[in-house]
Order: C-alpha cells, then sequence, then structure tokens
C-alpha cells in the first residue's frame, strides 16, 4: 500500500513538474481508478537509458504509461465486433497496461512487446494476474524491437503510446504492411499522442476519429482497409 501511494504520489509530482498541476491531477484520478478496476500496477516512470542496449539509446526516452482516459476513449471507438475474440498488438508495452484493458475489453489474442528486459519483467506479474482473470484470452510477451516485430496476420488492432521516433516507426509500420499484404485485412491503429501520424498516412491509413482534452492529452484512431485503397 505505502508503495503504490508513494508511486501516485511520484507520478503527481512528476507530471506536474513536466507539464503543469491541472493535468497531473487529472491524470491521477484516472490512474487510481483505472489500477483498481483493472487490478495491476503500472504507475510510475522509467528512464530507459540503463535499460536498453547501446545501439538502441538515441531512440530510448524516459517510460510512462498511457493515461487510462486517453486508452479507454480509444478502445471505445471500437464496436463489439471489432473487439470480441479478435487479435490485438501493444507495441511498445512496458509494465502491460494496455494489454490488461485489451483483455476486459474481449479480445481473444493479446500480443506485447517491448525493446527494454526491465520493463517486460516488471510486466510479468501483471501479465499473470490478467491470465489469472481471463484464462480464455491468449496472452504473449516479448522482449524484441520493433524494428524486427513479425506482426501476427491476424491482427485487426495495434496500439500505439507515441512509443518510437520515425526512425523507428518507419521499419515498424513496414512490418506492418507486410503483414496487411500477406493476409489482406483491416486494421485500425489506436495512437495516443500521435506525433509520427503523417508516417501512418503515408503508408495509407486514414484518420477516423481524434481527441484533444488540456492541450496534451491525444487520441487518434487510423485505418486501414484494403478494400477502399485505390
Amino acid at each position: 500500500m505505502v508503495r503504490k501511494l508513494t508511486a501516485y504520489l511520484q507520478y503527481f509530482f512528476y507530471l506536474g513538474w513536466n507539464w503543469n498541476f491541472r493535468l497531473a491531477a487529472t491524470i491521477l484520478y484516472y490512474e487510481i481508478r483505472g489500477e483498481k478496476k483493472y487490478g495491476i500496477q503500472t504507475t510510475g516512470i522509467d528512464n530507459l537509458t540503463d535499460s536498453v542496449a547501446e545501439k538502441d539509446l538515441e531512440s530510448a526516452s524516459i517510460y510512462q504509461p498511457v493515461n487510462y482516459f486517453i486508452a479507454e476513449w480509444l478502445f471505445g471507438q471500437l464496436s463489439t465486433k471489432e473487439k470480441a475474440g479478435k487479435s490485438m498488438v501493444d507495441a511498445g508495452c512496458g509494465r502491460g497496461r494496455v494489454m490488461a484493458m485489451a483483455a476486459h475489453q474481449g479480445f481473444g489474442k493479446v500480443f506485447g512487446f517491448d525493446i527494454s528486459p526491465r520493463l517486460c519483467y516488471e510486466a510479468m506479474p501483471n501479465i499473470q494476474s490478467i491470465k489469472n482473470r481471463f484464462p480464455e484470452t491468449e496472452i504473449s510477451l516479448e522482449c524484441t524491437d520493433a524494428r524486427e516485430v513479425a506482426i501476427p496476420d491476424d491482427c485487426t488492432v495495434i496500439f500505439l503510446f507515441n512509443p518510437f521516433d520515425k526512425t523507428v516507426m518507419a521499419p515498424f509500420i513496414k512490418n506492418v504492411m507486410e503483414s496487411i499484404s500477406i493476409n489482406p485485412r483491416p486494421v485500425k491503429i489506436l495512437y495516443a499522442n500521435p506525433e509520427c501520424r503523417q508516417l501512418w498516412e503515408e503508408a495509407g491509413f486514414k484518420a477516423v476519429a481524434n481527441i484533444k482534452k488540456l492541450k496534451w492529452l491525444q487520441g487518434l484512431v487510423l485505418e486501414f482497409n484494403p478494400d477502399k485503397t485505390n
């Protein structure tokens, strides 16, 4: 309990100092509510510079989990048909927050990956908790580079919380498009803080929904549908 309260306070002051305290208070409210709702412990930040390979340091940054408000809004843009039993990828999954949310949303398969061995290790208790609560959901976690990850050919939803810079996002998008070429299908991107939006649109994805709250809380849904491309 003390550890959890300390994590909340540290996160609150980190957000307040780097952005503003109104934003920090809003995010903290959803943090406490979300961690309780999904039965996980993912609040906090992590300096990835000491937990990734030297070759990846240039692209590494401070990790923080996507805020629950935007994540729940993004999931809310999907229909029940787009979630029930479907396959989702959490790119840059961190401690497994979005993977837990995806299981609650009814996805049948959830695959998360992250480049940080420490974050993957810290995700394991949360992953086990998810498996215990949703034994019928196929959940897997891999510590790997986004430039080398194999996108499951049945994946129809990908979640991103601005996990990579452009040098990593471009080859990741290439991997996604290769998967779509193998098994043509509609794919939606749930994208929080969409810094690389242009790269996805250049690949043929189209924006279908977006939100912006308190200036920094942003969400975007992009869709690629082979049947509608020219």
